[in-house]
């Protein structure tokens, strides 16, 4: 092999060493994509759309109401699947549903982010200092908040925000 052909390849292998650091750093530190298993944020977000995962803004703040967060598996005692819902209560917040409505603090929720109505209630709780409530759009097909195996959302559950979807195409 001539000298000119070995320092090709070591050029090639060190972009392809840079390239990868690169990607790991942008995966761990900034941003991953995740995809929507299930219908439990419908008419939002659908199952198996695509969908980026903005990490960064949780690293400098906090979730807020309304967000579309990412939870980890962790936080699901059924099958310690990652999770895709909305905020709903913040920390410290009294929440309580009932007739088929949102109370943040004795206020209805506005705007509730989805036509679809609640069935059943939930009892008035406070919403422990360094945890959220969380709802599926799909109000009355998802497990969340108000189910004992998911429960108030601790905050290093929560791994990201949901800023872009990427397929299908038609709905980017």
């Amino acid at each position: 092999m001539t000298s000119n052909v070995k320092k090709e390849i070591i050029s090639w292998i060190q972009v392809i060493v840079v390239a990868f650091i690169i990607a790991f750093l942008l995966k761990t530190f900034l941003f991953r994509p995740t995809y929507v298993i299930g219908q439990s944020m419908e008419p939002t977000l659908s199952n198996k759309q695509f969908l980026i995962m903005w990490k960064l803004d949780y690293k400098l703040g906090n979730p807020e109401r309304g967000d579309i967060v990412i939870i980890d598996g962790e936080q699901d005692k059924t099958d310690n699947k990652n999770l895709i819902k909305r905020v709903i209560g913040l920390p410290g917040e009294t929440i309580e549903i009932k007739n088929g409505k949102i109370y943040i603090n004795n206020q209805e929720l506005e705007p509730d982010y989805t036509p679809v109505k609640i069935s059943g209630n939930y009892e008035k709780a406070t919403i422990p200092e360094g945890t959220y409530f969380v709802m599926g759009d799909n109000r009355n097909s998802s497990r969340d908040s108000r189910s004992s195996t998911v429960g108030f959302v601790e905050r290093k559950n929560i791994e990201g925000k949901a800023v872009i979807r990427l397929w299908p195409f038609n709905k980017i």
